[in-house]
């Protein structure tokens, strides 16, 4: 739309408006609406079904927008020109909508009678191209935007340092300690009556008593056929239990544990019996399987309780012998669907990474710019996620005394959290890398040197994406203002990716770093050496022609 209103502005006819927008613009529509696509379906990695089906309806999403700006948004654009074109008002106007008659914009730049498509097509683009760069110098003129480039530029080795330096910090001490919490109130309104009477309950009886976890044990068949053999069963079982308990109780930071936590047939108050509290269950013939309930003070779904999860686990390993062991529980099955997925995150931003490089690699016929993007991408993830950890782990935000922003409770974010919005963290960042991308793509194309055509694409750039990324925070941020911790999570993460994005990658970093890397920014990308040459214009005659 930008750009149509550019070309409209210029004194084209809305036809040839159009036709520059979708050989222009739509490029960048079409590259970076793919790249998210493709980002939200690297969800599919995860195996949270609940996540992966967030992942495929955001990527439908996205393929209706794209379609939609490259055929509805076209097709209204020429169905009332005047409407969308009118600036009367400030364009609050009916001016050639349906409903009203066409106001007339003065005199346009109407096409002779064609004398061939070839020439035409020519005159058009070459018109274009002189009208974009004129007006760009006189933008330039009034910007501050050339200026703060020019300043970015010269400063470029200081300026890209610093960013290292600051980035440090966050991918040495707090990227490594990043860690995450499972269970059912991160998802529930902190002000909502079923949430205080949950965490009343958990107050009063703990959380471990509110979901608890139990161990589900399959002796051998033939060591249970007789009275005898199961009498014999139970005070082994019942010793095993006691040395499992030694083997959990290593951690001092949590309360003890002992064998007093246990209950079941064979084991009471720590003690030994065979009429203990419990039964047997005959689902898979008489006496297949028996339970024994585990009462224990430590939150199962906070980081102390997974660590508690994970030495119990081993200790039972230690006791095969005897009975096939099982650890049930909200608090294990979802710390393993959090070990699960988690244990796919890295593949999926390696995925994503590598389609990255792809995309833009084809999309810009370069072998450094990918990496170039990639770069900063990953530069933008540490800063995000880094942060994240010193707000939710380490309570720096905390002396604000708002909750959404404050300790969590159960040490750290949701396991969902980070999963649901790295990707699009990347997909957004990667849309503003490309739009800046494709601009200082352009001006090379049209005969400025690399260094001259990041300031011009800068200044030709700037506003839009700043006006984007801000649409973007207060979208997402509106969702600090809810009351519901997982929410408050990914709105933390996905804004403050997006100001990186939008107001550090694409205005210092990117510039700084096509200073320095010159012409071998879209290396073995050739282009044209004086500014003015009409490479695009030839080429795209010959194409259509």
């Amino acid at each position: 739309l930008t750009r149509f209103q550019k070309e409209v502005a210029a004194g084209r006819s809305a036809e040839r408006a159009v036709e520059i927008m979708l050989g222009t613009s739509g490029k960048i529509v079409l590259v970076s609406g793919l790249t998210l696509l493709l980002c939200f379906l690297m969800m599919l990695i995860l195996p949270a079904t609940f996540i992966a089906t967030m992942g495929v309806s955001a990527a439908c999403t996205v393929l209706t927008a794209i379609l939609a700006a490259l055929t509805l948004t076209p097709l209204l654009l020429l169905t009332f020109p005047a409407f969308f074109s009118g600036d009367r008002n400030w364009g609050l106007s009916v001016d050639g909508c349906c409903c009203c008659p066409r106001r007339s914009r003065g005199p346009t730049n109407s096409a002779a009678p064609m004398e061939g498509l070839a020439l035409q097509l020519n005159t058009s683009v070459q018109s274009s191209e002189i009208d974009h760069t004129e007006a760009l110098n006189q933008r330039m003129a009034k910007s501050c935007w050339p200026r703060f480039g020019d300043w970015m530029q010269r400063l470029s080795l200081p300026v890209l340092v610093a960013l290292v330096a600051v980035a440090a910090p966050f991918g040495a001490l707090s990227l490594p300690r990043l860690t995450y919490s499972a269970g059912l109130v991160p998802f529930m309104p902190t002000d909502a009556a079923a949430t205080k009477t949950v965490l009343a309950l958990q107050e009063a009886f703990g959380v471990g008593a509110l979901f608890p976890t139990s161990l589900i044990l399959v002796p051998p068949r033939e060591r249970v056929a007789t009275q005898e053999g199961r009498d014999s069963w139970l005070n082994e079982s019942c010793v095993a239990l006691r040395t499992i308990a030694r083997d959990v109780n290593t951690d001092p930071s949590v309360p003890p544990f002992s064998a007093s936590a246990f209950t079941g047939p064979m084991i009471l108050n720590g003690g030994c019996t065979r009429a203990g509290l419990g039964a047997w269950s005959d689902v898979g013939g008489l006496y297949s399987a028996t339970q024994v309930t585990i009462t224990y003070a430590v939150d199962p779904f906070s980081t102390e309780g997974q660590r508690w999860v994970t030495r119990m686990r081993d200790a039972l390993a230690r006791q095969t012998s005897m009975a096939a062991w099982y650890l049930a529980g909200e608090g294990p099955n979802q710390m393993d669907a959090a070990s699960e997925t988690f244990k796919s995150f890295p593949t999926m931003i390696l995925l994503m990474m590598g389609v990255v490089l792809l995309l833009i690699g084809i999309s810009f016929k370069s072998v450094v710019a990918p990496f170039r993007a990639v770069f900063c991408l990953v530069w933008m993830l540490v800063m995000t996620f880094g942060a994240a950890v010193f707000v939710f782990q380490d309570g720096a935000l905390s002396w604000l005394g708002w909750g959404q922003l404050g300790l969590r409770g159960s040490g750290a974010m949701s396991w969902m959290s980070p999963c649901i919005s790295c990707s699009v963290i990347v997909g957004l960042g990667l849309d503003y890398d490309i739009f800046y991308t494709e601009s200082v793509l352009e001006e090379c194309e049209h005969g400025h040197g690399e260094k001259e055509a990041a300031i011009r694409a800068l200044t030709d750039t700037a506003n839009t994406i700043s006006a984007a990324g801000v649409i973007m925070v207060i979208a997402f941020g509106s969702l600090l203002l809810c009351t519901t911790p997982c929410l408050n999570e990914i709105a933390f993460l996905l804004v403050v990716g997006i100001l990186i994005d939008c107001f550090i990658t694409t205005k210092i970093i990117m510039p700084a770093s096509m200073y320095w890397l010159g012409r071998f920014n879209f290396w073995p990308h050739k282009f044209p050496g004086p500014a003015g040459a009409s490479t695009v214009s030839r080429r795209h005659v010959v194409e259509v022609a």
